[in-house]
């Protein structure tokens, strides 16, 4: 079977064993994008189950589809921006309920296993804005040409070349400023 096939079973016949093809397919990948949104391992399998489930219910309402990811990567996007909007709802209630604490965050280090620098690279990767995680997500993780990353995110090319220029300042510089020790700039920090 090839996606093709697979993608016509499903629209046409809401066949499970075309989409359990794409599924195969595209896990991983799904799983590597959730996981650069949500920084948590648990949240992003989840994340990328509720999805292929919303995918899968919706895929006969799609009328036209040639390619399967980038019609999904927006299911999974859409779904892991609700995670982090109603984990930022929860952490408000709760500086409130505090009296106004600080919040915490858990340890990015339980993200990845490896080396010291692994796990740094993925504490500021959380730590950077949204549009600049999930373009640096799809071009290093996935590594999307310009054209792809632009039909994904249905931005013009030049904007996906600006978009991980200014990215790639952004990520070097809060990660040399880890590095060394410096304290955030507010640049840097998630304003989502």
């Amino acid at each position: 079977m090839n996606e093709e096939r697979a993608i016509k079973l499903c629209v046409e016949r809401r066949d499970p064993i075309g989409f359990e093809f794409l599924v195969k397919k595209y896990q991983r990948e799904a799983y590597l994008h959730a996981l650069a949104f949500l920084g948590d391992r648990e949240e992003a399998l989840e994340a990328c189950q509720e999805s292929f489930a919303s995918a899968f219910a919706n895929l006969p309402r799609v009328r036209e589809l040639a390619v399967f990811y980038p019609w999904f990567y927006r299911v999974l996007k859409n779904h892991c921006l609700n995670i982090l909007c109603r984990r930022r709802t929860a952490a408000s209630y709760a500086r409130t309920e505090r009296g106004g604490e600080e919040e915490t965050f858990s340890n990015p280090e339980e993200l990845v296993s490896g080396g010291e620098d692994r796990a740094q690279v993925w504490e500021v990767l959380a730590e950077l804005k949204l549009e600049f995680r999930e373009i640096l997500a799809l071009k290093y993780i996935r590594s999307y040409d310009y054209e792809t990353l632009a039909a994904i995110l249905r931005i013009p090319r030049g904007t996906v070349m600006s978009r991980l220029y200014h990215a790639r300042k952004a990520f070097q510089t809060a990660y040399l400023a880890k590095r060394e020790g410096v304290p955030k700039s507010k640049e840097v920090r998630s304003h989502e």
